[in-house]
Formats: C-alpha cells, sequence, structure tokens
C-alpha cells in the first residue's frame, strides 16, 4: 500500500523506450523523495537492478497477468500506461483497480495513458498526401473517427471510464518518435534506446540493400523528439499535481504531441543519404517496396501500410496550452538519421 504522505505512481513498464525515458523523468523530479515509485518488469533480474540501483519498488510480472495490474492499480494515485497501445484486456484490468480505489476512497485517480497518432491513419498507401489535419483541442474532430481506427477501441474505454467518474483520463498521443534514448536506464542496457517507425525503415533498408518506401512516399505524418514526449509527461504529471480539476481530461482530455511533418519520400531520402555517406547504398534515392519486399522484410503488409505509407496529420494544442514546450525541430529528425542507422548497421 502506498505511503499517505507520498504520492504514488504505477508505471506500467520500465524497459521500454518510452517508459524508460518518463521513469528517468521520475526519477530525477524536483519532488522525486514525495513520490513512490512501483513499475511492473517482466525480468527478475531488471526488477532488481531497478530496485537496488534506483529505489524503485519493481514487481516482477506481465501484462498478461490481469490481476497483478488491478491491484497495483488500486494502489496508485496516478497510473502512467506506456506500454501497449492496443492491449484492452490489460487497460481494463488496470482501470477496474483504479475503480476499486475510487469507491473506497471518493477520490479520482489519474490515468495518463499512451496512445498514438496512429488513430489518424488513413489507406494512402503513399500515394497522396491528405489535406485533412485533426485538432487536439477540438474534442468533435477525434469523435468523428471511426471506432474501428487504429487504438480506438482502447481509447473509447478510457473515456467511458472517464465518463463514469471513478478516474480522470489524459490521453497522451505522439506520433513518430525520432531519436536515440539517454540516461542512466539506458546506458546501463536497462531499456530499450530506440523507437519503432525510423528503426523499421532502416533495419528493413538494411536487409533490402536498397533505403525503400511506400508506394511513392506522399503521404504525411508529424514527429517528435523522444525527449519532449517524456517531457510533457512531466508537464502533466505538475499540472495533476497542482491542481487536477483544471486538466483538461476524458474526451477533452487528448494531447497530440508533433514539432513538424514530413513526407514519407523525404524520410526515406533522408535515410538513403546516410546510407550512401556510410557505404551501405550506391543509391542516395528510396526505391518503392514491392509486395515481395514487405512480405520478405517486413512479414505484415497493414503494418508496412500503416506505419510507413499512411497519412496521419495532426496539431498539438492542448499540450502547449498546458506549458509543454517542445525543444526539438524537423531538423533535429532528419540530423538524427545517421546516427540511427550506425547505431543499428
Amino acid at each position: 500500500m502506498s505511503s499517505p504522505t507520498k504520492t504514488s505512481i504505477f508505471i506500467t513498464g520500465a524497459t521500454g523506450y518510452i517508459s524508460g525515458s518518463v521513469l528517468e523523468r521520475l526519477l530525477s523530479h524536483p519532488k522525486a523523495t514525495e513520490f513512490e515509485i512501483t513499475s511492473l518488469v517482466r525480468s527478475p533480474e531488471k526488477a532488481k537492478i531497478i530496485q537496488d540501483k534506483f529505489g524503485v519498488n519493481a514487481v516482477t510480472g506481465t501484462h498478461a497477468e490481469h490481476d497483478k495490474l488491478t491491484q497495483l492499480a488500486e494502489s496508485a494515485d496516478i497510473v502512467i500506461s506506456v506500454t501497449d497501445s492496443d492491449d484492452i484486456s490489460a487497460i481494463k484490468a488496470i482501470m477496474q483497480g483504479m475503480k476499486r480505489r475510487f469507491d473506497k476512497t471518493g477520490i479520482k485517480p489519474t490515468l495518463i495513458h499512451t496512445s498514438g497518432t496512429g488513430f489518424l491513419t488513413d489507406d494512402a498507401r503513399g500515394m497522396y498526401a491528405t489535406d485533412k489535419v485533426y485538432h487536439d483541442s477540438r474534442p468533435e474532430e477525434i469523435e468523428s473517427l471511426p471506432d474501428t481506427a487504429f487504438h480506438r477501441n482502447v481509447d473509447l474505454a478510457i473515456i467511458d471510464a472517464d465518463n463514469q467518474g471513478y478516474l480522470r483520463a489524459l490521453i497522451v498521443s505522439p506520433p513518430l518518435i525520432f531519436g536515440m534514448a539517454s540516461g542512466p536506464l539506458f546506458e546501463d542496457g536497462f531499456s530499450n534506446r530506440h523507437s519503432i517507425q525510423l528503426p523499421l525503415l532502416i533495419k528493413t533498408s538494411l536487409a533490402r540493400g536498397q533505403v525503400g518506401m511506400v508506394g511513392e512516399g506522399k503521404s504525411i505524418w508529424n514527429h517528435v523528439h523522444v525527449n519532449d514526449v517524456a517531457d510533457f509527461y512531466l508537464v502533466l504529471l505538475n499540472r495533476v499535481l497542482e491542481n487536477p480539476d483544471n486538466v483538461p481530461h476524458g474526451r477533452e482530455g487528448f494531447y497530440i504531441l508533433e514539432v513538424g511533418e514530413h513526407s514519407w519520400y523525404d524520410l526515406g531520402k533522408g535515410v538513403a543519404k546516410a546510407f550512401s555517406e556510410l557505404g551501405l547504398s550506391k543509391s542516395d534515392e528510396p526505391a518503392t517496396f514491392t509486395a515481395e519486399d514487405i512480405d520478405k522484410y517486413i512479414g505484415n503488409a497493414m503494418i508496412a501500410h500503416l506505419a510507413l505509407g499512411s497519412n496521419a496529420r495532426g496539431r498539438g494544442e492542448q499540450a502547449r496550452a498546458l506549458g509543454w514546450q517542445p525543444k526539438y525541430t524537423t531538423a533535429d529528425l532528419f540530423a538524427s538519421i545517421k546516427p540511427e542507422v550506425q547505431a543499428l548497421a
């Protein structure tokens, strides 16, 4: 059970790219001594490291152990969900614990959940750029999305729980995240340093021997640096600690994080340029993935089309209104490519 004099925080992971970055900031927070941090860790060895070296209450287990998730969530004032955005069973187990806490205390706990702008994706397959841009400050635009959109089933369940009044739901939706994560957790090899989409493009292109793109690479996505993402969790946390009722939540609690946009051709061109400079490819131009390429090197056409060929355009007005001040830009995205290639080659 949590201490009555401390804020109890349950973070659902610690070894991931986002979760490790957020945990780094929790541990270095000016009020860290006032936090009681608990994390669920799959590996007993890593659980021991995080507990002994970093002072985190590490519980060994997986997100398939729903009773454990429920118990840990029931013990927390704030739950930070930073693992699988599509695990509806896990999030229901977490919310069950939060409801039990509310029923016992009459005080709403806060759920900070990590979704993603995958819910904005279309089926462009790199063939066109959409003009449709979604604004997180306009709930009606988010609500216009189909219930079948990526991540949407989990997001809607969380909003329903907020509507029922037993928790306060804040949904963080980053797009393509770039930059290799850094800090003690990563230097020790404890947490994963790499994102998903850019490394997927790089690894696929390395295996193929030439940088690829889906279709003509015309589709557009937003991007944001991992440090800016993790910093926003602290902005949210601080606002919740100050006055949770002043933080937009529920249907008004979507927070798209973005600092700019790229086309998939431009990103592929940046990777191809790095490949050429490093002697990994003779061409500094991306070439369209064939269906055979996607099947051989990615293994899932739907994932390839969504992650590397769709449009997903949003504007992060809510985060900035709360005081988020991102430090990185589109230029930093392209500057990050060559070091990422070197790390993965």
